[in-house]
């Protein structure tokens, strides 16, 4: 009986709050901080009476709280810590709703505001570090890059590249923590897929600092590596975090050369990516998931690399490491750069066929590789490539 009557009653205050919001949102902000915590605790925690009309009153207060109320209210909340990570969700839904009515003036007036709020939001992966998985937080985050793209997509190119720019120094200069870091370069993944082409226009300053941490954090290179960025993650969670890390920068370089079509991947960038990223098949060896994590990850960024330039001494240059790899001393490793060269043959297409001189004397190892998946791998990655080139691969060996 007595919870009827308290689901009544929340039902009843419900309404009246919508119905407030609706039609006094303006002689509301004295009350909106504590009716914005108090949903959100009601949201996360949601019946299925309320539920609905919970998010319909949401809706009201994103959609009918001007800007200038309700963007310094927000900012308050999340720079006094006045919520849980449980309320991001509803918080950033909130934000994002009220974003996306927003004119290019309520931007424009708020927009230190904005940027101040968000590098808070961007803190929460290092401050809660010590307690939380990676993958745990990466749900957390996401609400915030969703929302943070929305912003990104109402903001003109000039008004857009100071922030990035502020961002990216927030997470590279001055010795920050490496959260911050793996932050930026998970917001970049995002936004590279967001913005497609247009994200080349921001991203030439990123190339050689992903190329620098690609190789310190490479667990095969046991030489010492001179590096102004140094990445040091807390013990626990450290290889999560690293591998985190570099997912995030192996899918920005990857969008980038997919959706390049203004010739972005020049010699340059090609030459100072190239290593860095076929390396990558040596690291986390030891890890249960590493042939899932090359297919993933690192086959995908090393074809869309080779495929972003059409320049053919290129495609000999990282082929030419590609195949090196097959003569690694793991086996998991000439198994995956098998899968890799597979990949790298469907892409380029019959374009393929002038690397595949350079490829017979490593296939034909392998061929004869003492471990049995290797070479039966070999043998259906050749059966693959004449599929794809139109013609038998049986000259070359007999050659």
């Amino acid at each position: 009986m007595l919870s009827s009557i308290n689901e009544l009653l929340l039902t009843s205050v419900i309404a009246c709050l919508s119905k407030l919001v609706r039609t006094l949102c303006n002689y509301l902000t004295p009350y909106l901080p504590d009716i914005i915590k108090r949903t959100c605790t009601l949201l996360t925690h949601p019946s299925s009476t309320n539920d609905q009309r919970l998010r319909t009153m949401w809706s009201h207060i994103a959609l009918h709280v001007p800007h200038r109320l309700l963007f310094p209210i927000l900012y308050d909340v999340i720079d006094k810590n006045e919520f849980q990570l449980n309320d991001l969700e509803p918080l950033m839904t909130l934000l994002k709703q009220s974003l996306s009515i927003a004119t290019l003036d309520d931007l424009s007036n708020n927009y230190t505001l904005l940027k101040q709020l968000f590098l808070k939001l961007f803190t929460l992966r290092n401050i809660h570090t010590k307690k939380m998985q990676p993958n745990k937080m990466n749900i957390y985050e996401d609400y915030i890059f969703d929302c943070f793209s929305e912003l990104v997509m109402r903001l003109s190119e000039e008004t857009f590249r100071p922030l990035f720019y502020t961002i990216y120094e927030w997470a590279v200069y001055n010795e920050p923590p490496s959260e911050y870091t793996l932050t930026f370069y998970r917001l970049t993944f995002i936004l590279s897929k967001k913005l497609k082409g247009l994200f080349t226009l921001f991203a030439g300053h990123i190339i050689q600092h992903a190329s620098s941490i690609l190789n310190q954090l490479n667990s095969s290179k046991t030489e010492e590596i001179s590096n102004e960025f140094k990445i040091n993650f807390r013990k626990k969670y450290a290889e999560e975090n690293k591998i985190e890390l570099i997912n995030g920068k192996l899918g920005t370089i990857s969008n980038l050369c997919l959706f390049d079509s203004v010739g972005f991947i020049n010699d340059e960038r090609f030459q100072s990516l190239m290593i860095p990223i076929v390396d990558q098949l040596e690291n986390f060896t030891s890890n249960d998931d590493y042939s899932q994590w090359i297919q993933q990850h690192v086959s995908l960024c090393i074809v869309n690399l080779t495929s972003a330039t059409k320049e053919e001494p290129l495609w000999r240059q990282i082929h030419y490491q590609i195949l090196l790899k097959t003569r690694s001393n793991l086996s998991k490793v000439r198994l995956a750069t098998l899968n890799v060269l597979q990949e790298l043959s469907r892409k380029l297409g019959m374009n393929y066929q002038s690397l595949l001189p350079e490829a017979i004397p490593f296939m034909a190892e392998l061929m004869e590789d003492p471990n049995d998946e290797v070479e039966k791998t070999c043998h259906r990655v050749i059966v693959d490539m004449e599929s794809t080139l139109g013609e038998s691969l049986q000259d070359y060996f007999n050659n």
